[in-house]
């Protein structure tokens, strides 16, 4: 494919392992962008991969709930490929898995940090180049569970939902800027992080639930992911794109 993003920079945070953000990395580079990949812990393996598949990659080990390091980040970005015209709003945590009542509110509140504000602050921290541009696409990854709740998930369902106001404002904010901004909600995607520590027989019920009786691959997420940073999805903002496999349909 020609997205028409040869040499725009790309932003994709939680990228250091072999999971959603490091495929959306990929799929992003195979189209000629240069590529700034984000984590808390580093990237060189990923930075790795994408230079071994022909990409400008460069990574950078950063806590996005901590605005600071965001803004320096960010600087060194910049300084190092140019002004940001991509961002994938990838990294969030799930480890807060309980019942509402049971869970301590130091938890919760951190995964408002990682998950709504360090969202914010890297987005707060490339916007201004988006516009600057007049060039832009923001994707901010929401979930299933955002969209319609999680038992045991309420912080984490929470925070995605939070990304699905987020991206709908970024959207009305960019549109006379030429800077798109739309939110996916995918349902189970396939990768180590996100098989880790489910039980087989919920695994099971969770496939029986979605109507394509399967898991999603990470490359049809990317694939979804590389078509809103493209040239083509210009017309496209606001939108939120379930890639589910009918995970979120009425299934019997």
């Amino acid at each position: 494919m020609n997205y028409g993003i040869k040499d725009r920079v790309a932003v994709v945070t939680g990228a250091a392992f072999d999971g959603l953000g490091r495929a959306d990395a990929l799929a992003l580079a195979l189209e000629g962008a240069k590529l700034a990949v984000v984590d808390i812990v580093s990237c060189e393996e990923t930075v790795k991969i994408l230079k071994d598949n022909g990409a400008t990659a460069f990574g950078y080990e950063c806590d996005l709930s901590k605005e600071d390091q965001v803004r320096e980040t960010a600087k060194k970005i910049q300084s190092d490929l140019g002004d940001v015209s991509i961002l994938v709003n990838n990294a969030s945590i799930l480890s807060t898995v309980g019942m509402f009542s049971d869970i301590p509110p130091k938890l919760w509140n951190r995964d408002i940090e990682v998950n709504i504000i360090g969202t914010a602050n890297i987005t707060r921290a490339v916007w201004p180049m988006m516009l600057k541009g007049s060039w832009g696409r923001v994707v901010s990854m929401a979930s299933i569970a955002g969209t319609h709740g999680g038992a045991g998930q309420t912080s984490y369902s929470t925070t995605k939902a939070a990304m699905i106001g987020f991206g709908k404002s970024l959207a009305l904010e960019g549109a006379r800027y030429n800077v798109t901004s739309n939110v996916i909600a995918p349902g189970v995607i396939k990768s180590a992080v996100a098989m880790q520590g489910i039980r087989g027989d919920m695994l099971e019920r969770m496939k029986k639930i979605t109507a394509m009786r399967r898991f999603g691959e990470l490359g049809e997420l990317a694939q979804v992911v590389a078509f809103l940073c493209s040239q083509q999805a210009s017309y496209l903002t606001g939108q939120v794109i379930g890639v589910d496999g009918g995970m979120s349909l009425f299934v019997f």
